[in-house]
């Protein structure tokens, strides 16, 4: 009886036995994503996503049983990244605990993608396609920790390492070749030029940055840049904003003091903070000039019941991104330019690891 081969991209390899269709599917990426973004739901329903999920698929609690997840969640999307030799079962799982912590409907809101379309998405996201923002930088970051925290805590399936750490390396790639984020209007413009709406000349305002997230960094360095000069940083660890403020020669307010807010007269939130920082009760207490505040965080630090006073002017993340809205018909040929790179890497990559373990199931069958 002859000897079974494999033949797989040119190359014949000797094998045990054949291998079955449903091995073949499992040399597949075993990985999943379920999200919702800016584009699909409003504020308020993503900020309970993204306090359930932290609280049902954080980094300490990334493995159920046979299920593992990895939680993305910035100011713009929630999604959940994860795992299995059942991916179909392990959606359903997901969306029932959702389903138990959300009552809000939200099913209809949601996206999914699976296998060689979930890493095009991941791809896509880490790239900044997918931002509100175009080609914005801080995504990246923000996938990487996710990764990263999550398999401190955790050992991971291979596929869940592979799908983060080649989503991160194409997309750095591509972001370097195609330099797509030049001519782009970015986070940090839309922020001074709102605040050249209520502040004239806007360097003139006594400037309260709270967190030293990414964000809040990029926004330090750029408004520094800009001759700003009354800039205070508050942060919840007070030596790091003590490190970062004496870095850039600006004032450090202790974590303890946020209190005086209300002396400045802008005030720029990014924190992950899962409750109000500043909240109406506390409007009644002092006397009140024009204030400008930026609420950059989901969940948010601001009340939104803030906004409805005369002298406050609110802006949260998605009033912000909507000033953002301009000079993206210039970048049509390079945005089609990086979804076709995107989509030719994707299946590349994800074909070539398909391979790889597929002639791994051979080489078992075959010693076996």
């Amino acid at each position: 009886m002859p000897i079974p081969f494999l033949k797989w991209n040119g190359h014949t390899r000797l094998t045990g036995r054949k291998i079955t269709s449903q091995e073949k599917r499992r040399a597949d990426m075993q990985v999943g994503v379920v999200g919702i973004n800016d584009k699909l739901a409003d504020l308020k329903l993503r900020e309970q996503f993204a306090k359930s999920c932290q609280k049902c698929f954080g980094p300490l609690q990334a493995v159920h049983e046979d299920h593992y997840f990895i939680l993305l969640s910035t100011c713009n999307r929630i999604e959940i990244y994860f795992s299995s030799h059942d991916l179909a079962a392990t959606q359903i799982y997901l969306l029932a605990i959702l389903r138990s912590e959300i009552k809000e409907e939200f099913d209809h809101k949601l996206y999914s993608y699976f296998r060689v379309d979930c890493f095009r998405h991941l791809i896509r996201v880490s790239l900044g396609l997918d931002s509100a923002i175009i080609a914005e930088t801080e995504i990246q970051g923000q996938v990487k920790l996710a990764y990263e925290k999550t398999s401190e805590y955790h050992s991971l399936p291979g596929d869940l390492h592979f799908l983060f750490q080649k989503a991160l390396g194409v997309a750095k790639k591509l972001r370097f070749e195609i330099q797509l984020s030049r001519g782009m209007p970015n986070l940090e413009q839309a922020i001074l030029q709102a605040g050249k709406r209520v502040f004239q000349p806007p360097e003139s305002a006594r400037l309260l940055l709270i967190g030293t997230s990414e964000i809040n960094q990029k926004i330090l360095l750029f408004l520094t840049n800009k001759n700003f000069k009354n800039i205070t940083l508050c942060n919840r660890s007070d030596e790091q904003a003590w490190q970062l403020a004496k870095q850039h020669g600006t004032h450090h307010l202790t974590w303890s003091q946020l209190t005086l807010w209300h002396e400045y007269d802008w005030l720029i939130f990014a924190t992950k903070s899962p409750d109000y920082l500043i909240t109406q009760e506390k409007i009644g207490r002092y006397p009140m000039s024009q204030k400008l505040m930026m609420d950059l965080s989901v969940p948010r630090n601001v009340e939104p019941a803030l906004g409805e006073y005369s002298f406050i002017t609110l802006l949260n993340i998605d009033q912000i991104n909507g000033l953002l809205k301009i000079g993206y018909h210039r970048m049509t040929h390079l945005l089609a330019e990086a979804e076709q790179r995107v989509a030719h890497a994707a299946h590349e990559h994800a074909h070539r690891y398909a391979a790889k373990k597929q002639l791994n199931m051979s080489s078992l069958a075959f010693r076996a």
